[in-house]
């Protein structure tokens, strides 16, 4: 009897290690590509700007392509270091209360400030207001509620080819909101409708994608969020928990 209990115990230790293994090399595969893709772009870049005798547009486009390849470099080595620190349970919230007003003002704002200072993107936001709410504070961590807007802002942008998007936030209950990300309605055509397809693709080449997806669900979950799709609004949108300052001057929606 014994026997058969090491033996059994064994094959589970054995196929537990099997697919720890599968699993690390699909990871390391995953962060070699996403780092070598941007890097490629720079290293590229960089040998046309010091072996090639170039004009002034040409030498500005691939000054461009440097600082796109290392944006994004960065965007990808934060969220590994995020996913890393979530997935051990490693992450100290910095919970306050915040007005979400002036969250979403400040987020939208330096969007717009890296923008123009970047120039790594074409993509324009919209503010969507509630205007029958007052005095609507969430109790969160301002840092990572911002970066999983941007990140929801980056999967959501990766399905629609557009340029145009809406954010904004709605009342779901008296215990949680929904802050969401959408294309302007008015640019989408039946061929790019949502559907219900994963935000992001498993193939390697969307390496970037595969783990701003598994950092945004991890970064929602610790903020005790949902992450949801609605197809009849067409967005995508996370569910976290709100405190309200003043119920009595809460309107119905």
């Amino acid at each position: 009897m014994k026997n058969s209990i090491k033996t059994i115990n064994d094959f589970v230790l054995n196929e537990n290690h099997k697919k720890f293994d599968s699993e690390k090399v699909s990871f390391l595969s995953h962060v070699s590509h996403g780092i070598r893709t941007p890097l490629n772009a720079i290293m590229g870049f960089s040998k046309l700007l010091v072996l090639k005798e170039v004009n002034e547009n040409k030498k500005k486009e691939y000054i461009q392509g440097i600082l796109n390849g290392g944006n994004l470099l960065l965007q990808f080595v934060d969220n590994i270091m995020d996913l890393s620190q979530l997935e051990a349970k490693n992450y100290s919230l910095r919970v306050k209360i915040y007005d979400i007003n002036k969250i979403i003002w400040d987020f939208t704002e330096d969007f717009y400030s890296k923008k123009t200072e970047n120039k790594d993107t074409e993509i324009n936001l919209m503010i969507v207001w509630e205007s029958k709410i007052i005095d609507f504070e969430i109790e969160t961590d301002s840092i990572l509620l911002k970066k999983s807007i941007q990140r929801l802002i980056n999967l959501v942008a990766v399905k629609y080819p557009l340029n145009e998007f809406e954010i904004g936030y709605r009342k779901r209950d008296n215990n949680s909101v929904s802050i969401f990300v959408r294309p302007v309605l008015k640019e989408l055509s039946t061929d790019i409708l949502l559907n219900e397809k994963e935000l992001y693709s498993k193939d390697e080449d969307n390496s970037f994608d595969l783990f701003n997806y598994k950092v945004l669900s991890e970064s929602i979950s610790l903020l005790g969020g949902e992450l949801n799709l609605d197809s009849d609004k067409q967005e995508y949108s996370f569910a976290i928990p709100v405190k309200f300052k003043n119920n009595i001057r809460m309107n119905k929606i």
